[in-house]
């Protein structure tokens, strides 16, 4: 028995191995098929619908419109697009387009356009884009190539990547992601990926996110270059006014606590306030969290006030997040009118105001060492 088994142990290796080659090249090969199918016409679009649930139960659902037009002499992209979103609760899209020379942002909003740098980030998130990180995820982790699946009616070929997998002190800590391509058309149907991790804030983060693909169209004879242009009548925005200016003084406000508690600035008269302008799902608002919660209990006894504060964010919302992520400190919601009065066009924005009412200090942005720097102005301040 010993003998057969090393006798027979690699011709089975060897034959695990060569299957496991295949089944990686054939999940590959799906990925490449969708991929040469798009790079095989002139042009094509498609139209998406994205839904998140991450930080809290609420869902945030993104309608997607791209169009992409091949363009084999540019070096960036190899394509002109447009790349159209409209989030749920909003009455106009967004737009962005790329016409060989520029990249454009177009907000049919208030009838503006904004000329943006030209990265190859910029169709980061796109079909395009994603099919090509998944065949280079794919290289790396081979899927489990589950079988056929019907969705909708549509018989879909359906891979699972663990793209991770680990357990830290009994925590078990995942990424799964579900692709489910069209069988027929060769094209993706859906997207479903499931996340536990931890690391942001004092809890455990269970992202989940599905993308539905359809509407495909190929060699449209409306696309071309005179398709991808700034609409007639739109004009750049007027200067969105500067973050105000450290020595004047700060703007009351009036707000109410995520538990319903109404809160006025001149309540706080005479503290060192540190105002955060933030909203739930911003990642650097959401680096900035534990340094939040060191800072309120560091000064929770001293002449200070914390002010977190939201303009998206519903109470509901805020109160889930804030027992996950174990946040001490108070958060405020339906701040617009204190976000347009404090100039805040960028999230998160940290401004410090001293006893006297009068603004210290501006911080716009999360970065490393930002807790040592909030405390030595806080400090500075309750000096004075």
């Amino acid at each position: 028995m010993i003998y057969t088994i090393k006798r027979f142990t690699g011709p089975f290796i060897c034959l695990l191995l060569v299957l496991l080659h295949l089944d990686v090249h054939a999940q590959v090969s799906l990925l490449q098929k969708a991929l040469d199918k798009m790079a095989g016409y002139k042009n094509f679009s498609y139209q998406s619908v994205y839904k998140q649930k991450e930080y809290t139960s609420d869902t945030l659902e993104i309608h997607h419109r791209d169009i992409f037009s091949k363009a084999p002499e540019d070096k960036v992209f190899g394509y002109l697009f447009s790349l159209e979103q409209t989030f749920s609760g909003n009455k106009f899209p967004s737009t962005t387009i790329y016409n060989g020379q520029s990249l454009i942002n177009i907000n049919p909003a208030d009838s503006t356009y904004e000329m943006k740098e030209i990265k190859a980030a910029a169709i980061l998130g796109s079909l395009p884009d994603y099919l090509k990180m998944m065949e280079g995820l794919l290289k790396r982790r081979p899927a489990e190539l589950v079988g056929d699946t019907i969705i909708n009616t549509i018989t879909c070929a359906h891979l699972v990547v663990n793209s991770a997998d680990t357990v830290i002190n009994k925590e078990h800590y995942y990424t799964r992601i579900h692709l489910y391509i069209d069988k027929l058309s060769g094209m993706p149907e859906r997207v479903i990926a499931h996340a536990r991790s931890s690391g942001i804030g004092d809890g455990i983060s269970n992202y989940y996110s599905e993308t539905r693909y359809f509407d495909y169209q190929f060699d449209q004879d409306h696309i071309d270059l005179a398709s991808i242009k700034i609409p007639e009548g739109f004009h750049l925005p007027k200067e969105r006014p500067t973050l105000l200016t450290p020595g004047g003084t700060a703007p009351g406000w009036v707000l109410h606590a995520a538990d319903g508690r109404k809160v006025s600035s001149a309540q706080m008269k005479g503290k060192v306030m540190l105002l955060d302008f933030f909203f739930i799902g911003c990642a650097p608002c959401m680096l900035s969290l534990k340094p939040l919660n060191r800072l309120h209990e560091k000064y929770k006894n001293q002449n200070v006030a914390m002010v977190s504060l939201t303009e998206r964010d519903s109470p509901k919302s805020v109160l889930g997040f804030q027992k996950n992520y174990h946040i001490k400190y108070p958060m405020y919601v339906d701040a617009k009118e204190v976000v347009q009065s404090y100039h805040v066009a960028a999230f998160p924005t940290f401004y410090f105001i001293g006893k006297d009412g009068k603004i210290a200090q501006v911080i716009e942005g999360y970065e490393e060492g930002f807790e040592e720097k909030a405390t030595a102005i806080i400090n500075d301040l309750l000096k004075k």
